[in-house]
């Protein structure tokens, strides 16, 4: 029977322990302090408000654009903000939502706890259409224009008619006996569908038809017990150059050939965190919080932090030269591309940020607190 782990970060932190071996007592190992830096980034905070107050148990992806700002809370209101704070619209769709928010071809997607997915306009907020897809999503929905192409933590990726929420196909991967509560969110790339599981494979699908293109190991379970078995694919791929790249839990982050499938790289490296690329080189953050850098070509280490070891460190996001992480106090981190160092910090909240994203000169933060705070950078 499949058991659902609550978090990552729950083995990641059991795992942390050391018995000394002249004492009983537990030493755990404590989220590494910050050193004092003399910030050389500039911020602006523009405005703050309050969404909601109960985290959403899917992944929660900010949607930061041209059209605006756009985010959803678990009790169900999905919101469209100004860049200047001023709300556009907000939707109360009387569901219990678990993740969001996908965007694309003037639809926005959220997902239910109870296995619905609802499509609405992004220019005033009202529904287009909601469907079932059989299972939870615990991750944001994605769309070609053609198909919207969800995963459920059933291990079933389900493919939608994005005119009118219609069924379309899907296909269901094999589960293991024990995994991580979450799932990767699928990504469209140059026609065709990537989508990571939780079994460590990662599958390329033809969209229109469902078919399975090529399916790869990202990595091998070399582990002994079940819980060391645990291979989870739960960041985005991202697929750049030809190159697909994935990472999963207690694994490898690998370069797959697009076309074929064939590894072009692999090395041992653990994270749940969604990859950033930049000028053909990945960054990663690690289940311990290390921030590292490779060539996304031959898969050399550039560079690697552990200054934020422990912190609970964001996916990375780039804004003009800064790779940019929040962590589990509110900080912003601000890191040279070419070498790591911290060139700037700001605390954004006392709370810890969930997930930020970035447009433009502009930072979009959500807290553990349910606050968004918009940034700019001067």
């Amino acid at each position: 029977m499949k058991i659902n782990l609550i978090k990552a970060s729950v083995i990641i932190f059991l795992s942390l322990f050391m018995i000394g071996c002249q004492s009983d007592k537990v030493i755990v190992e404590q989220p590494a302090e910050l050193v004092k830096i003399n910030s050389q980034v500039k911020i602006d905070n523009t405005w703050s408000k309050k969404i909601f107050s109960d985290i959403p148990t899917g992944k929660t992806d900010l949607v930061v654009d041209s059209d605006g700002i756009f985010t959803f809370s678990s009790a169900g209101l999905v919101f469209s903000y100004f860049s200047n704070g001023k709300l556009n619209w907000e939707n109360d769709l009387n569901f219990s939502l678990s993740s969001g928010v996908g965007k694309g071809f003037g639809s926005l997607f959220v997902t239910s706890i109870d296995g619905d997915i609802f499509s609405l306009d992004i220019n005033n907020g009202n529904l287009n259409w909601s469907s079932k897809i059989g299972g939870e999503s615990l991750s944001v929905p994605s769309s070609n224009g053609d198909i919207v192409a969800v995963q459920t933590s059933n291990g079933k990726i389900t493919a939608i008619n994005l005119k009118d929420g219609k069924f379309r196909w899907e296909y269901i991967s094999v589960l293991p006996s024990l995994s991580l509560r979450g799932t990767s969110s699928p990504i469209f790339d140059d026609g065709n569908l990537y989508v990571g599981f939780a079994n460590g494979n990662l599958a390329k699908i033809e969209p229109r038809s469902g078919v399975i293109q090529w399916e790869i190991p990202v990595t091998i379970s070399k582990g002994s017990s079940e819980i060391e078995r645990i291979i989870d694919i739960d960041s985005k791929p991202l697929v750049s150059s030809g190159l697909a790249f994935a990472t999963s839990y207690q694994g490898d982050v690998s370069a797959i050939n697009s076309l074929n499938g064939r590894v072009i790289w692999r090395n041992n490296f653990s994270s749940t965190k969604d990859i950033l690329e930049i000028e053909r080189n990945i960054y990663l953050v690690d289940e311990d919080s290390e921030v590292q850098a490779f060539s996304g070509l031959t898969g050399i280490s550039l560079w690697r932090i552990k200054d934020y070891r422990l912190r609970n460190l964001t996916s990375p996001q780039r804004l003009n030269n800064y790779i940019i992480v929040g962590d589990f106090e509110g900080y912003l981190h601000f890191l040279d591309t070419s070498s790591g160092s911290t060139i700037g910090r700001y605390r954004v909240s006392r709370s810890g940020i969930l997930s930020l994203k970035t447009y433009k000169n502009s930072i979009v933060c959500l807290d553990t607190s349910g606050r968004l705070t918009y940034l700019e950078v001067k």
